[in-house]
Protein backbone atom coordinates (compact mmCIF):
# COMPACT_ATOMS: atom_id res chain seq x y z
CA UNK A 1 0.00 0.00 0.00
CA UNK A 2 1.15 3.61 -0.57
CA UNK A 3 2.36 5.06 2.73
CA UNK A 4 4.66 7.93 3.61
CA UNK A 5 7.42 5.37 4.13
CA UNK A 6 6.96 4.18 0.54
CA UNK A 7 7.30 7.74 -0.73
CA UNK A 8 10.56 8.24 1.16
CA UNK A 9 12.08 5.40 -0.84
CA UNK A 10 12.17 7.78 -3.79
CA UNK A 11 12.07 7.35 -7.53
CA UNK A 12 13.89 4.01 -7.46
CA UNK A 13 10.83 2.56 -5.76
CA UNK A 14 8.56 4.03 -8.46
CA UNK A 15 10.70 2.77 -11.34
CA UNK A 16 10.63 -0.75 -9.90
CA UNK A 17 6.85 -0.63 -9.65
CA UNK A 18 6.60 0.36 -13.30
CA UNK A 19 9.05 -2.34 -14.32
CA UNK A 20 6.93 -5.01 -12.66
CA UNK A 21 3.86 -4.02 -14.66
CA UNK A 22 2.28 -1.78 -12.04
CA UNK A 23 2.69 1.75 -13.43
CA UNK A 24 -0.74 2.67 -12.09
CA UNK A 25 0.68 2.31 -8.57
CA UNK A 26 3.34 4.90 -9.38
CA UNK A 27 0.57 7.38 -10.12
CA UNK A 28 -1.29 6.39 -6.98
CA UNK A 29 1.77 6.74 -4.74
CA UNK A 30 2.74 10.05 -6.29
CA UNK A 31 -0.83 11.18 -5.76
CA UNK A 32 -0.53 10.37 -2.07
CA UNK A 33 2.75 12.22 -1.81
CA UNK A 34 1.26 15.28 -3.50
CA UNK A 35 -1.74 15.41 -1.17
CA UNK A 36 -0.92 17.99 1.53
CA UNK A 37 -3.62 16.66 3.83
CA UNK A 38 -2.14 13.18 3.75
CA UNK A 39 1.21 14.28 5.18
CA UNK A 40 0.24 16.78 7.88
CA UNK A 41 0.90 14.81 11.06
CA UNK A 42 -0.82 17.40 13.23
CA UNK A 43 -4.07 17.07 11.27
CA UNK A 44 -4.23 13.36 10.56
CA UNK A 45 -3.54 10.17 12.46
CA UNK A 46 -0.13 8.78 11.54
CA UNK A 47 -0.14 5.53 9.58
CA UNK A 48 -3.65 5.93 8.17
CA UNK A 49 -4.49 6.19 4.49
CA UNK A 50 -6.92 7.40 3.42
CA UNK A 51 -6.00 9.70 6.31
CA UNK A 52 -8.21 9.84 9.40
CA UNK A 53 -8.50 13.22 11.12
CA UNK A 54 -6.61 13.55 14.39
CA UNK A 55 -8.00 15.25 17.47
CA UNK A 56 -11.41 13.56 17.33
CA UNK A 57 -13.27 16.54 15.80
CA UNK A 58 -16.48 14.52 15.49
CA UNK A 59 -16.39 12.88 18.90
CA UNK A 60 -19.83 12.22 20.32
CA UNK A 61 -21.51 11.93 16.92
CA UNK A 62 -23.33 8.72 16.00
CA UNK A 63 -23.57 7.40 12.46
CA UNK A 64 -26.10 4.85 11.27
CA UNK A 65 -24.64 2.41 8.75
CA UNK A 66 -26.74 -0.21 6.93
CA UNK A 67 -25.03 -3.45 5.95
CA UNK A 68 -25.87 -7.01 4.99
CA UNK A 69 -26.62 -9.39 7.83
CA UNK A 70 -24.23 -12.34 8.05
CA UNK A 71 -21.88 -10.97 5.38
CA UNK A 72 -18.66 -12.86 6.11
CA UNK A 73 -16.38 -10.65 4.03
CA UNK A 74 -17.47 -7.48 5.87
CA UNK A 75 -17.36 -9.14 9.29
CA UNK A 76 -13.72 -8.12 9.98
CA UNK A 77 -14.69 -4.46 9.56
CA UNK A 78 -17.59 -4.89 11.96
CA UNK A 79 -15.29 -6.62 14.45
CA UNK A 80 -12.74 -3.79 14.20
CA UNK A 81 -15.29 -1.00 14.50
CA UNK A 82 -14.45 -0.49 18.17
CA UNK A 83 -10.92 0.48 17.11
CA UNK A 84 -12.40 3.10 14.77
CA UNK A 85 -14.65 4.40 17.54
CA UNK A 86 -11.71 4.72 19.95
CA UNK A 87 -9.62 6.41 17.25
CA UNK A 88 -12.27 8.99 16.33
CA UNK A 89 -14.78 9.21 19.16
CA UNK A 90 -17.51 8.48 16.60
CA UNK A 91 -20.10 5.86 17.53
CA UNK A 92 -21.18 3.45 14.79
CA UNK A 93 -24.60 1.82 14.82
CA UNK A 94 -25.10 -0.91 12.22
CA UNK A 95 -28.47 -1.75 10.74
CA UNK A 96 -28.00 -5.40 9.75
CA UNK A 97 -30.51 -6.47 7.10
CA UNK A 98 -31.03 -9.43 4.74
CA UNK A 99 -29.39 -9.05 1.35
CA UNK A 100 -32.79 -8.88 -0.33
CA UNK A 101 -33.56 -5.66 1.60
CA UNK A 102 -30.31 -3.86 0.79
CA UNK A 103 -31.75 -1.90 -2.18
CA UNK A 104 -35.38 -1.50 -1.11
CA UNK A 105 -35.06 -0.59 2.56
CA UNK A 106 -32.34 1.98 1.98
CA UNK A 107 -34.06 3.51 -1.04
CA UNK A 108 -37.25 3.95 0.97
CA UNK A 109 -35.28 5.58 3.79
CA UNK A 110 -33.43 8.14 1.65
CA UNK A 111 -36.53 8.95 -0.40
CA UNK A 112 -38.40 9.83 2.81
CA UNK A 113 -35.58 12.25 3.74
CA UNK A 114 -35.81 11.65 7.46
CA UNK A 115 -32.11 11.18 8.17
CA UNK A 116 -32.33 7.47 8.89
CA UNK A 117 -28.86 6.71 7.54
CA UNK A 118 -25.58 8.59 7.43
CA UNK A 119 -24.23 6.16 4.83
CA UNK A 120 -25.84 3.96 2.22
CA UNK A 121 -24.21 0.73 1.04
CA UNK A 122 -25.11 -0.63 -2.39
CA UNK A 123 -23.95 -2.99 -5.09
CA UNK A 124 -23.08 -1.54 -8.48
CA UNK A 125 -26.18 -3.17 -9.96
CA UNK A 126 -28.40 -0.83 -7.90
CA UNK A 127 -26.26 2.29 -7.56
CA UNK A 128 -28.23 4.30 -10.10
CA UNK A 129 -31.44 4.32 -8.10
CA UNK A 130 -29.76 6.43 -5.37
CA UNK A 131 -27.96 9.15 -7.34
CA UNK A 132 -30.64 11.81 -6.75
CA UNK A 133 -30.45 11.28 -3.00
CA UNK A 134 -26.67 11.42 -2.48
CA UNK A 135 -24.14 14.15 -1.80
CA UNK A 136 -21.42 14.62 -4.44
CA UNK A 137 -18.05 13.47 -3.13
CA UNK A 138 -15.74 15.20 -5.63
CA UNK A 139 -14.45 17.81 -3.17
CA UNK A 140 -13.89 15.25 -0.44
CA UNK A 141 -12.03 13.01 -2.91
CA UNK A 142 -9.85 15.91 -4.10
CA UNK A 143 -8.89 16.90 -0.55
CA UNK A 144 -8.08 13.30 0.39
CA UNK A 145 -6.32 11.97 -2.73
CA UNK A 146 -5.18 15.22 -4.34
CA UNK A 147 -7.56 14.91 -7.27
CA UNK A 148 -10.03 12.54 -8.87
CA UNK A 149 -7.39 11.27 -11.29
CA UNK A 150 -5.22 10.10 -8.41
CA UNK A 151 -8.19 8.48 -6.71
CA UNK A 152 -9.10 6.60 -9.90
CA UNK A 153 -5.48 5.48 -10.29
CA UNK A 154 -5.63 4.12 -6.74
CA UNK A 155 -8.74 1.96 -7.20
CA UNK A 156 -9.78 -0.45 -9.95
CA UNK A 157 -11.34 0.91 -13.20
CA UNK A 158 -14.72 -0.46 -12.11
CA UNK A 159 -15.15 2.77 -10.13
CA UNK A 160 -15.63 4.69 -13.37
CA UNK A 161 -18.85 2.76 -13.92
CA UNK A 162 -20.63 4.07 -10.82
CA UNK A 163 -20.32 7.79 -11.44
CA UNK A 164 -23.16 10.13 -12.35
CA UNK A 165 -23.98 10.99 -15.96
CA UNK A 166 -21.70 14.06 -15.84
CA UNK A 167 -18.86 12.14 -14.17
CA UNK A 168 -19.71 13.26 -10.64
CA UNK A 169 -18.46 10.92 -7.92
CA UNK A 170 -21.16 9.84 -5.48
CA UNK A 171 -19.64 6.60 -4.22
CA UNK A 172 -16.51 5.12 -2.68
CA UNK A 173 -15.86 1.37 -3.13
CA UNK A 174 -15.12 -0.96 -0.24
CA UNK A 175 -15.51 -4.46 -1.75
CA UNK A 176 -14.54 -6.10 -5.05
CA UNK A 177 -15.17 -9.61 -6.30
CA UNK A 178 -15.49 -11.70 -9.44
CA UNK A 179 -16.78 -15.18 -10.16
CA UNK A 180 -14.16 -17.87 -10.72
CA UNK A 181 -13.81 -21.63 -10.89
CA UNK A 182 -12.46 -24.10 -8.32
CA UNK A 183 -11.16 -27.61 -8.85
CA UNK A 184 -10.00 -30.56 -6.78
CA UNK A 185 -6.25 -30.86 -7.21
CA UNK A 186 -6.15 -34.47 -6.04
CA UNK A 187 -8.42 -35.51 -8.91
CA UNK A 188 -6.67 -33.45 -11.56
CA UNK A 189 -3.21 -34.59 -10.49
CA UNK A 190 -4.02 -38.29 -10.10
CA UNK A 191 -1.87 -40.25 -12.57
CA UNK A 192 -4.63 -42.73 -13.46
CA UNK A 193 -7.15 -39.95 -14.05
CA UNK A 194 -4.65 -38.08 -16.23
CA UNK A 195 -3.93 -41.16 -18.30
CA UNK A 196 -7.61 -41.99 -18.80
CA UNK A 197 -8.50 -38.42 -19.68
CA UNK A 198 -5.76 -38.05 -22.28
CA UNK A 199 -6.68 -41.39 -23.84
CA UNK A 200 -10.28 -40.19 -24.24
CA UNK A 201 -9.83 -36.53 -25.22
CA UNK A 202 -6.32 -36.35 -26.64
CA UNK A 203 -4.94 -33.58 -24.43
CA UNK A 204 -3.60 -33.29 -20.89
CA UNK A 205 -5.91 -32.97 -17.91
CA UNK A 206 -5.51 -29.49 -16.42
CA UNK A 207 -7.73 -26.61 -15.26
CA UNK A 208 -9.84 -25.60 -18.30
CA UNK A 209 -8.89 -22.66 -20.48
CA UNK A 210 -11.75 -22.99 -23.01
CA UNK A 211 -15.46 -23.61 -22.59
CA UNK A 212 -15.14 -26.86 -24.57
CA UNK A 213 -12.57 -28.04 -22.04
CA UNK A 214 -14.99 -27.22 -19.23
CA UNK A 215 -17.53 -29.54 -20.85
CA UNK A 216 -14.96 -32.27 -21.53
CA UNK A 217 -13.58 -32.25 -17.99
CA UNK A 218 -17.00 -31.99 -16.38
CA UNK A 219 -18.29 -34.87 -18.49
CA UNK A 220 -15.23 -36.97 -17.67
CA UNK A 221 -15.66 -36.53 -13.92
CA UNK A 222 -19.44 -37.02 -13.89
CA UNK A 223 -19.93 -40.45 -12.34
CA UNK A 224 -23.54 -41.11 -11.30
CA UNK A 225 -22.61 -44.42 -9.69
CA UNK A 226 -20.39 -42.50 -7.27
CA UNK A 227 -22.75 -39.57 -6.79
CA UNK A 228 -20.27 -37.22 -8.44
CA UNK A 229 -20.83 -34.45 -10.99
CA UNK A 230 -18.18 -32.67 -13.02
CA UNK A 231 -19.36 -29.15 -12.20
CA UNK A 232 -21.61 -27.39 -9.71
CA UNK A 233 -22.65 -23.75 -10.12
CA UNK A 234 -24.63 -20.91 -8.55
CA UNK A 235 -27.33 -20.71 -11.19
CA UNK A 236 -30.24 -20.12 -8.81
CA UNK A 237 -32.17 -16.86 -8.40
CA UNK A 238 -30.32 -13.57 -8.79
CA UNK A 239 -26.94 -15.29 -8.79
CA UNK A 240 -27.99 -17.31 -11.82
CA UNK A 241 -28.70 -14.09 -13.71
CA UNK A 242 -25.35 -12.67 -12.59
CA UNK A 243 -23.66 -15.85 -13.84
CA UNK A 244 -25.27 -15.36 -17.25
CA UNK A 245 -24.12 -11.73 -17.32
CA UNK A 246 -20.62 -12.84 -16.35
CA UNK A 247 -20.50 -15.20 -19.32
CA UNK A 248 -22.11 -12.65 -21.66
CA UNK A 249 -19.69 -9.85 -20.80
CA UNK A 250 -16.69 -12.17 -20.86
CA UNK A 251 -17.67 -13.02 -24.44
CA UNK A 252 -16.99 -9.40 -25.39
CA UNK A 253 -20.47 -7.91 -25.02
CA UNK A 254 -22.14 -5.16 -23.05
CA UNK A 255 -25.86 -5.01 -22.40
CA UNK A 256 -26.28 -1.75 -24.31
CA UNK A 257 -24.62 -0.44 -27.43
CA UNK A 258 -23.50 3.13 -28.04
CA UNK A 259 -27.03 3.93 -29.19
CA UNK A 260 -28.51 2.46 -25.97
CA UNK A 261 -30.03 -0.39 -27.94
CA UNK A 262 -29.85 -3.84 -26.27
CA UNK A 263 -26.95 -5.71 -27.83
CA UNK A 264 -28.58 -9.11 -27.61
CA UNK A 265 -31.42 -8.04 -29.87
CA UNK A 266 -29.54 -9.21 -32.98
CA UNK A 267 -26.18 -10.16 -34.45
CA UNK A 268 -23.29 -11.36 -32.30
CA UNK A 269 -24.99 -10.35 -29.06
CA UNK A 270 -28.02 -12.50 -29.73
CA UNK A 271 -25.90 -15.41 -30.94
CA UNK A 272 -23.74 -15.29 -27.82
CA UNK A 273 -26.72 -14.99 -25.46
CA UNK A 274 -28.53 -17.93 -27.05
CA UNK A 275 -25.37 -20.05 -27.04
CA UNK A 276 -24.65 -19.32 -23.37
CA UNK A 277 -28.21 -19.91 -22.18
CA UNK A 278 -28.48 -23.13 -24.19
CA UNK A 279 -25.17 -24.33 -22.76
CA UNK A 280 -26.33 -23.67 -19.20
CA UNK A 281 -29.63 -25.43 -19.81
CA UNK A 282 -28.06 -28.42 -21.59
CA UNK A 283 -25.38 -28.78 -18.91
CA UNK A 284 -28.12 -29.76 -16.45
CA UNK A 285 -30.81 -31.43 -18.55
CA UNK A 286 -29.14 -32.84 -21.67
CA UNK A 287 -25.42 -33.36 -21.08
CA UNK A 288 -25.99 -33.76 -17.33
CA UNK A 289 -22.52 -32.82 -16.13
CA UNK A 290 -23.92 -30.11 -13.80
CA UNK A 291 -25.94 -31.26 -10.79
CA UNK A 292 -29.68 -30.42 -11.06
CA UNK A 293 -29.63 -28.58 -7.73
CA UNK A 294 -27.46 -25.93 -9.36
CA UNK A 295 -30.74 -24.55 -10.72
CA UNK A 296 -31.47 -23.30 -7.20
CA UNK A 297 -27.97 -23.03 -5.71
CA UNK A 298 -26.40 -19.85 -4.38
CA UNK A 299 -22.64 -19.71 -3.83
CA UNK A 300 -22.79 -20.95 -0.24
CA UNK A 301 -24.57 -24.10 -1.36
CA UNK A 302 -22.09 -24.53 -4.21
CA UNK A 303 -19.25 -24.39 -1.70
CA UNK A 304 -20.88 -26.95 0.60
CA UNK A 305 -21.64 -29.27 -2.31
CA UNK A 306 -18.12 -29.01 -3.68
CA UNK A 307 -16.48 -29.62 -0.29
CA UNK A 308 -18.65 -32.70 0.24
CA UNK A 309 -16.82 -34.30 -2.68
CA UNK A 310 -19.90 -34.34 -4.93
CA UNK A 311 -18.28 -32.39 -7.79
CA UNK A 312 -14.86 -32.06 -9.40
CA UNK A 313 -15.21 -28.36 -10.23
CA UNK A 314 -17.27 -25.43 -8.99
CA UNK A 315 -18.22 -21.96 -10.23
CA UNK A 316 -19.46 -18.92 -8.33
CA UNK A 317 -18.43 -16.14 -5.96
CA UNK A 318 -16.03 -18.66 -4.53
CA UNK A 319 -13.41 -16.24 -3.28
CA UNK A 320 -15.84 -15.74 -0.38
CA UNK A 321 -14.73 -19.20 0.74
CA UNK A 322 -11.11 -19.35 -0.48
CA UNK A 323 -9.53 -18.85 2.94
CA UNK A 324 -11.94 -21.39 4.41
CA UNK A 325 -10.90 -23.91 1.76
CA UNK A 326 -7.23 -23.52 2.62
CA UNK A 327 -7.82 -24.92 6.10
CA UNK A 328 -6.94 -28.65 6.08
CA UNK A 329 -9.75 -29.37 8.54
CA UNK A 330 -12.32 -28.11 6.01
CA UNK A 331 -11.10 -30.05 2.97
CA UNK A 332 -10.68 -33.54 4.37
CA UNK A 333 -13.03 -35.05 1.78
CA UNK A 334 -11.66 -33.27 -1.29
CA UNK A 335 -8.04 -32.46 -0.55
CA UNK A 336 -6.26 -29.31 -1.79
CA UNK A 337 -8.32 -26.84 -3.82
CA UNK A 338 -7.12 -24.88 -6.85
CA UNK A 339 -8.67 -21.92 -8.66
CA UNK A 340 -8.99 -20.99 -12.32
CA UNK A 341 -10.45 -18.16 -14.34
CA UNK A 342 -13.66 -19.41 -15.91
CA UNK A 343 -13.18 -19.47 -19.70
CA UNK A 344 -14.94 -17.21 -22.16
CA UNK A 345 -17.52 -18.63 -24.56
CA UNK A 346 -15.73 -16.86 -27.41
CA UNK A 347 -12.21 -18.01 -26.56
CA UNK A 348 -10.69 -14.72 -25.45
CA UNK A 349 -11.95 -13.41 -22.10
CA UNK A 350 -12.96 -9.76 -22.20
CA UNK A 351 -13.85 -9.44 -18.53
CA UNK A 352 -17.07 -10.58 -16.93
CA UNK A 353 -19.48 -9.35 -14.26
CA UNK A 354 -17.94 -7.20 -11.53
CA UNK A 355 -19.13 -7.25 -7.94
CA UNK A 356 -18.41 -3.72 -6.77
CA UNK A 357 -19.88 -2.62 -3.45
CA UNK A 358 -19.89 1.08 -2.66
CA UNK A 359 -20.75 3.58 0.07
CA UNK A 360 -22.32 6.98 -0.37
CA UNK A 361 -23.51 9.79 1.91
CA UNK A 362 -27.22 10.70 1.69
CA UNK A 363 -28.23 14.35 1.35
CA UNK A 364 -30.23 13.96 4.56
CA UNK A 365 -27.37 12.43 6.58
CA UNK A 366 -27.23 13.90 10.07
CA UNK A 367 -23.46 13.54 10.43
CA UNK A 368 -21.90 13.54 6.94
CA UNK A 369 -18.38 14.46 8.07
CA UNK A 370 -18.31 11.63 10.59
CA UNK A 371 -19.65 9.33 7.88
CA UNK A 372 -16.76 10.35 5.61
CA UNK A 373 -14.25 9.40 8.30
CA UNK A 374 -15.85 5.96 8.52
CA UNK A 375 -15.80 5.48 4.74
CA UNK A 376 -12.11 6.38 4.64
CA UNK A 377 -11.39 4.00 7.50
CA UNK A 378 -12.95 1.05 5.66
CA UNK A 379 -10.35 1.59 2.91
CA UNK A 380 -7.36 1.54 5.24
CA UNK A 381 -5.04 -1.46 5.04
CA UNK A 382 -6.76 -2.72 8.14
CA UNK A 383 -9.59 -3.69 7.88
CA UNK A 384 -9.13 -4.21 4.10
CA UNK A 385 -6.44 -6.89 4.33
CA UNK A 386 -8.49 -8.71 6.96
CA UNK A 387 -11.57 -8.52 4.75
CA UNK A 388 -9.56 -9.98 1.86
CA UNK A 389 -10.18 -13.46 3.20
CA UNK A 390 -13.60 -13.14 1.56
CA UNK A 391 -13.14 -10.51 -1.14
CA UNK A 392 -10.63 -8.64 -3.24
CA UNK A 393 -9.65 -5.18 -1.97
CA UNK A 394 -10.92 -2.50 -4.39
CA UNK A 395 -7.50 -0.84 -4.08
CA UNK A 396 -5.21 -1.97 -6.87
CA UNK A 397 -2.03 -2.22 -4.81
CA UNK A 398 -3.65 -4.08 -1.93
CA UNK A 399 -5.39 -6.43 -4.34
CA UNK A 400 -2.06 -7.21 -5.99
CA UNK A 401 -0.53 -7.77 -2.58
CA UNK A 402 -3.25 -10.16 -1.42
CA UNK A 403 -3.54 -12.17 -4.66
CA UNK A 404 -0.33 -12.04 -6.70
CA UNK A 405 2.57 -11.48 -4.33
CA UNK A 406 3.92 -14.53 -2.44
CA UNK A 407 1.97 -15.28 0.70
CA UNK A 408 -1.21 -13.63 -0.56
CA UNK A 409 -4.51 -14.92 0.76
CA UNK A 410 -6.46 -14.67 -2.52
CA UNK A 411 -6.03 -16.84 -5.63
CA UNK A 412 -4.31 -15.14 -8.59
CA UNK A 413 -7.30 -16.16 -10.74
CA UNK A 414 -9.47 -13.73 -8.77
CA UNK A 415 -7.16 -10.79 -9.45
CA UNK A 416 -6.89 -11.72 -13.13
CA UNK A 417 -10.66 -12.01 -13.49
CA UNK A 418 -11.46 -8.78 -11.67
CA UNK A 419 -8.83 -6.74 -13.50
CA UNK A 420 -10.99 -7.00 -16.62
CA UNK A 421 -14.43 -7.16 -14.99
CA UNK A 422 -17.22 -4.72 -15.87
CA UNK A 423 -19.94 -2.76 -14.13
CA UNK A 424 -22.98 -3.96 -16.07
CA UNK A 425 -25.40 -1.16 -15.15
CA UNK A 426 -24.54 1.26 -17.96
CA UNK A 427 -27.38 3.67 -17.21
CA UNK A 428 -29.12 4.06 -13.82
CA UNK A 429 -32.48 2.82 -15.10
CA UNK A 430 -30.95 -0.58 -15.96
CA UNK A 431 -30.56 -1.26 -12.24
CA UNK A 432 -34.31 -1.29 -11.78
CA UNK A 433 -36.97 -3.28 -13.63
CA UNK A 434 -34.69 -4.83 -16.30
CA UNK A 435 -32.68 -6.53 -13.57
CA UNK A 436 -35.76 -7.79 -11.79
CA UNK A 437 -37.13 -9.12 -15.06
CA UNK A 438 -33.80 -10.67 -16.00
CA UNK A 439 -33.68 -12.66 -12.77
CA UNK A 440 -37.25 -13.86 -13.30
CA UNK A 441 -36.59 -14.94 -16.89
CA UNK A 442 -33.27 -16.64 -16.17
CA UNK A 443 -34.93 -18.68 -13.45
CA UNK A 444 -37.38 -19.96 -16.06
CA UNK A 445 -34.54 -20.94 -18.41
CA UNK A 446 -32.64 -22.78 -15.68
CA UNK A 447 -35.84 -24.58 -14.68
CA UNK A 448 -36.12 -25.74 -18.32
CA UNK A 449 -39.43 -23.89 -18.71
CA UNK A 450 -38.26 -21.34 -21.27
CA UNK A 451 -36.02 -21.52 -24.32
CA UNK A 452 -32.97 -19.34 -24.84
CA UNK A 453 -34.66 -17.48 -27.70
CA UNK A 454 -37.74 -16.80 -25.58
CA UNK A 455 -35.52 -15.36 -22.84
CA UNK A 456 -33.74 -13.05 -25.26
CA UNK A 457 -36.98 -11.78 -26.80
CA UNK A 458 -38.58 -11.09 -23.43
CA UNK A 459 -35.50 -9.49 -21.88
CA UNK A 460 -34.85 -7.27 -24.89
CA UNK A 461 -38.49 -6.13 -24.79
CA UNK A 462 -38.14 -5.21 -21.10
CA UNK A 463 -34.96 -3.22 -21.73
CA UNK A 464 -36.52 -1.35 -24.65
CA UNK A 465 -39.64 -0.53 -22.65
CA UNK A 466 -37.59 0.85 -19.77
CA UNK A 467 -35.20 2.89 -21.89
CA UNK A 468 -37.97 4.31 -24.07
CA UNK A 469 -39.80 5.46 -20.96
CA UNK A 470 -36.58 7.07 -19.69
CA UNK A 471 -35.97 8.80 -23.02
CA UNK A 472 -32.78 7.03 -24.07
CA UNK A 473 -34.31 5.50 -27.19
CA UNK A 474 -37.36 6.28 -29.31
Amino acid sequence: MCTREDDDMGTERFSRLAAYGRPWLVAACLGTAMTPAATLADEYIAGTFPPIKAGKPYAGQTINVPTMKGWASFAPAVEQTKAFEEMTGIEVQYDMMPGSEIPTKQLLAVSQKNGSYDIITQHATTFGAFLNFLQPLDERIASTWGGEDKFLAWVFPAQEGVRGKDGTEFYIPFHANAQIGYYRKALFEDAKEQQAFKAKYGYDLAPPTTIDQVADIATFFTRPDKGQYGLTANWGGDQGFYAFLDYYYSAGNELLGADYQPTMKSGKGREDAVRILTWMQDAIYKDKFVNPDSASFQTGQVSDYFLSGASAMAYGWLSDYWAFMQNPDNIKQVGPVGAFRFPSFTGSPSGGFSSWWVMGIPKDAKNPDAAWEFIKWTLNEHPQVDMAAGQLPPIRDLAYKTAIEPGGINPPALYEAFSQAHIVTQVPEMSQQPFTKGIELLSQVIANKMTADEFVDAYVAEIEKTLKRAGYIK
